[in-house]
């Protein structure tokens, strides 16, 4: 029986230890291991696993064989931590830095911006509806 590919979660998620990426990590190691990756990569050919497994200081194999081994995302999440030696300052500066990197490779489609730009349109409704001057006439 043929496997489906998985769909690791979304590089922004922080289930797995508060950190942006380690989810998204987890997910493509387990799924790496049982040979169902798909067209994902893994460790060192992933631009992005390059750069979570570099600030969390571990190996792509090692990090693979915990996944495997710990198959609790809470437990995970703590042997990362323990082994990553990281403050929760770094972490902070690191998830910010990700969700920008993220951010910027969403792409523009004219709905997103259509939905912007109605979301603007409204805020600046509200606004003009609250501008103290018009609670002057109002009386």
């Amino acid at each position: 029986m043929k496997q489906t590919p998985i769909r690791p979660r979304g590089l922004p998620n922080k289930e797995v230890a508060g950190i942006c990426g380690v989810a998204r990590l987890t997910d493509k190691a387990r799924a790496a291991h049982a040979g169902n990756i798909g067209a994902y990569k893994y460790g060192v050919d992933s631009e992005q696993d390059t750069a979570i497994l570099s600030f969390l200081g571990i190996s792509a194999e090692t990090f693979q064989e915990t996944a495997v081994r710990i198959d609790n995302d809470v437990r995970l999440g703590a042997w990362v931590l323990d082994h990553c030696g990281r403050s929760d300052k770094e972490i902070s500066a690191f998830n910010r830095k990700l969700r920008s990197w993220w951010k910027s490779k969403i792409p523009e489609d004219n709905f997103s911006k259509h939905r912007r730009k109605l979301a603007q349109q409204s805020e600046e409704r509200f606004h003009s509806w609250s501008n103290p001057w018009w609670f002057i006439f109002r009386r």
